[in-house]
């Protein structure tokens, strides 16, 4: 309805400068067609009142012609003028005559064969009007003495047009606005009605999608237009979309996070039961405990305590990388150089269980673009993971494939492998193969943690495995 308002005031507007052009328009027309019938009106006037004799100018009949025009035809007036264009005599009142002299230039421009009507003249009753006249030039046109100059349209005249032309622009003005209303009340009803009634139902879909929390599908339609209205609809659809998906991936996360904490509540108990025995142990038994003993309980006490530890510094770090808000930080490094500086780090620890490390493939390579620190943290979780899985004279070998926009990432083990019924499982946070689910060596979320780094990079682990005879996991990274 607002829309059809503004149209309204709009063709309102137009149609009042429309009539005010028209009333223009039909006054100059006039002022045409009046000067042009009349043209010859000042020369009959010399003619018939026998204003010229003998090619003098007749005064007494010239005063007689002012006293009866101004009684019979106050719509003209008439006025004697020299060659310069001063007025010397005239029929209106001499109080009403506000000028000595006219211009001559109209005048010069009416007496051309060739005029271009309208010409207006200098009205002597007004310093700055001007109106369509009659002149002639007298006593004669070859010889003049002066002009007999008439205004068509005088004052009187003036006034009874001023109040006809009045009362016409208010009619006109009247009609123009009436039917500029009701053309915009149709246009309106007409064009904006589908339009607003669109926006209304859109509306209505956006709040009902809101008094569902905006968690429930929703029910916007794609349009097929080409209009803005059908890409907001589009656009609007396709936000709802995106909304509920984002909700549907957040409850899901919940869940899973309230079912990971439900889990790692037992596995925390675990170790933490254990430690709590070890030193109630160490004081109830202080007295009788050789060092021996005393040791080996100690040391038994800080092992569930690093187990401890290490299953919470895990749980934080899942935690962090699960925010939406985590964000890798971007830089390019030399992936052979990461890797060799892995393989060092683990070193010690593979040679005590006699397990070969080694780098493979390709070393020349461009740098690749990724977070270097959870990286690390990737090549450290897969490496120790492997360690956990291998036995003495077992190899863990990282291969490195050069392709055009990627690197390609395996590190594969020789060790016991993984079942094909665990390996769907293998990445859900808490699972152990072998079904040590409870109380392990580990915590079960390295591999969680190895999944979402590597999609935090826009990337995808893949594991390839067969019972006794090893495991293979491969990921790739952009230059």
């Amino acid at each position: 309805m607002r829309l059809a308002l503004t149209l309204t005031l709009a063709l309102g507007m137009v149609g009042l400068i429309y009539g005010i052009f028209m009333f223009t328009t039909v006054q100059k027309n006039t002022q045409y067609a009046e000067q042009l019938l009349n043209r010859d009106l000042a020369k009959t006037l010399v003619a018939e009142r026998n204003l010229v004799h003998e090619n003098e100018l007749n005064k007494e009949e010239l005063q007689d012609m002012f006293m009866d025009y101004m009684s019979v035809n106050p719509s003209i007036e008439i006025y004697l003028l020299s060659l310069d264009g001063e007025i010397l005599s005239y029929s209106a009142d001499p109080w009403q005559v506000k000028r000595t002299h006219v211009s001559l230039a109209p005048i010069q421009s009416f007496l051309k064969e060739n005029a271009m009507f309208p010409v207006l003249g200098d009205d002597p009753r007004s310093k700055d009007r001007q109106k369509v006249f009659s002149v002639t030039p007298i006593p004669m046109t070859n010889n003049p003495s002066g002009y007999l100059y008439v205004i068509l349209r005088g004052e009187q005249y003036d006034v009874v047009e001023q109040l006809a032309h009045d009362k016409e622009l208010l009619h006109l003005g009247a009609w123009v606005v009436g039917i500029a209303l009701l053309l915009g009340l149709i246009v309106g009803l007409l064009v904006f009605y589908p339009i607003t009634r669109r926006l209304r139902l859109l509306s209505k879909q956006v709040d009902g999608f809101r008094q569902h929390d905006f968690k429930s599908e929703p029910v916007f339609s794609i349009s097929e237009g080409k209009d803005e209205l059908s890409q907001l609809e589009n656009n609007i659809a396709l936000m709802a979309q995106q909304i509920v998906q984002q909700f549907a991936k957040i409850s899901e996360q919940d869940v899973k996070r309230r079912d990971l904490f439900a889990s790692l509540s037992h596995d925390l108990r675990t170790p933490l039961a254990a430690l709590h025995g070890y030193l109630e142990t160490l004081k109830i038994k202080a007295d009788s405990l050789d060092d021996s003993q005393r040791d080996e309980y100690t040391s038994r006490a800080i092992k569930f305590s690093n187990r401890l530890k290490d299953l919470i510094d895990e749980l934080f770090e899942m935690a962090k990388l699960d925010t939406l808000d985590t964000a890798p930080h971007i830089e390019p490094f030399s992936l052979p150089e990461l890797v060799q500086d892995m393989l060092q780090q683990y070193e010690t620890g593979a040679q005590k269980v006699g397990v070969s490390l080694v780098m493979q493939g390709d070393t020349e390579m461009p740098l690749v673009n990724a977070d270097i620190a959870l990286i690390q943290r990737v090549f450290e979780n897969l490496l120790g993971n492997a360690l956990r899985h291998v036995h003495a004279g077992d190899t863990i070998s990282v291969l490195l494939t050069k392709h055009p926009e990627y690197v390609q990432i395996a590190i594969a083990d020789t060790g016991c492998g993984i079942e094909e019924d665990a390996l769907k499982h293998i990445f859900d946070p808490l699972y152990q193969v072998n079904n040590a689910h409870r109380g392990g060596e580990h915590s079960g979320l390295g591999l969680a943690i190895v999944k979402r780094i590597l999609e935090l990079h826009q990337s995808h682990i893949q594991v390839q495995s067969t019972a006794g005879t090893g495991t293979t996991f491969i990921f790739k990274l952009l230059y």
